[in-house]
């Protein structure tokens, strides 16, 4: 059962940002990416990556999906009326697959926490703590110190240089 929803999620993170770079809606396009972000997460828990799983969620489905899509709304007046849809057929294949995802996301939860699953085995020597909070803080502050610095610093420009083109209209 978890090789069935590891090979799901694998395609819908795959196929979500896809659809991330072709949407021709800078809205749609956010919707992707939370998609994508939800489908990340379960790929975390599932690894049993309990900390990543909610650094994913609390970070990056969170706070940074709604600074983007404050930008986009704040750059696109007209944002407010792209919910309205009155295909109803699309709707419900939304819903559906909404919680079609929501089911998934429960049931990696439920596996990933359940107590009879074997518990994960490093083969580069960590003793299973790939996944922990002081392997994740170490690795961080020390081999990704750098990378992690410098993408924020290219998510300040670009986010500075939208607002600045935005303006410019």
């Amino acid at each position: 059962m978890e090789q069935v929803i590891l090979l799901l999620m694998g395609v819908i993170a795959v196929g979500s940002a896809l659809g991330v770079v072709l949407m021709p809606n800078a809205i749609y396009s956010a919707m992707m990416l939370l998609l994508n972000l939800l489908s990340l997460a379960t790929l975390f828990l599932l690894l049993h990556a309990q900390f990543m799983f909610a650094a994913q969620l609390i970070i990056y489905a969170g706070a940074i999906l709604v600074l983007f899509l404050f930008v986009v709304t704040l750059l696109n007046p007209e944002g407010e009326y792209i919910f309205r849809d009155k295909r109803r057929m699309q709707r419900a294949a939304t819903i559906s697959f909404g919680l079609f995802l929501g089911a998934m996301l429960v049931g990696a939860f439920l596996a990933a926490f359940n107590k009879t699953q074997p518990v994960f085995v490093s083969t580069d020597g960590t003793n299973g703590s790939f996944g922990s909070v002081e392997a994740f803080g170490i690795d961080l502050f020390t081999r990704f110190l750098l990378p992690f610095e410098l993408t924020s610093l290219v998510l300040l420009v670009a986010l500075i240089g939208a607002v600045v083109l935005g303006k410019r209209k």
